[in-house]
C-alpha cells in the first residue's frame, strides 16, 4: 500500500514501515511521527502479521479464511438469536426508534440476501434427477 492512501492508519503504518526499514528504533519512529511507542509496536506487529499471511501457502490461507468465515457466521447466528429473543417490536415504544431499527434490520437483511444470492450463483444447486 502506498503512502498516498486516503486511510490515515494505513498511511501511518506505511511510514512506520519505511522508518523501520532504515533501522530507526521504536522510540525514534514514535518521536518522528508524534505517536506513542505502543502504537509503533502495534503497527510493526500488524505489518509482520500481514507479511506472514502473504507468505502463507494458498491452501493454508484458504483454510484460515474458511475458519474465519465459519466463526463470523456463528457470531451472526448468535446475534440474530439475541435480537429475536429480545422481541424488540414489543419493547420499543418510540416510533422513531422503531423505524430506525426496522430500517437497519432491512438494510442488513438486504445485504445478507445479496451475499446468499452470490453463493447461489457461484455454487448452483444440482437439480434432483
Amino acid at each position: 500500500m502506498s503512502a498516498t492512501t486516503t486511510d490515515p492508519r494505513a498511511a501511518r503504518r506505511e511510514r512506520v514501515r519505511q522508518l523501520a526499514a532504515t533501522g530507526a528504533s521504536t522510540r525514534a519512529i514514535a518521536r518522528e511521527l508524534t505517536i506513542s511507542k505502543d502504537t509503533v509496536r502495534r503497527d510493526l506487529e500488524h505489518l509482520a502479521q500481514t507479511a506472514d499471511q502473504q507468505n502463507e501457502p494458498l491452501r493454508d490461507r484458504v483454510a484460515r479464511r474458511n475458519e474465519e468465515a465459519t466463526e463470523a457466521l456463528r457470531h451472526l447466528a448468535a446475534a440474530v438469536r439475541r435480537v429475536q429473543d429480545e422481541q424488540l417490536p414489543y419493547l420499543i415504544q418510540a416510533p422513531e426508534v422503531a423505524h430506525r431499527v426496522e430500517d437497519e434490520l432491512r438494510q442488513h437483511a438486504a445485504t445478507l440476501t445479496t451475499i446468499a444470492n452470490d453463493f447461489a450463483l457461484y455454487y448452483p444447486r444440482q437439480s434432483a434427477p
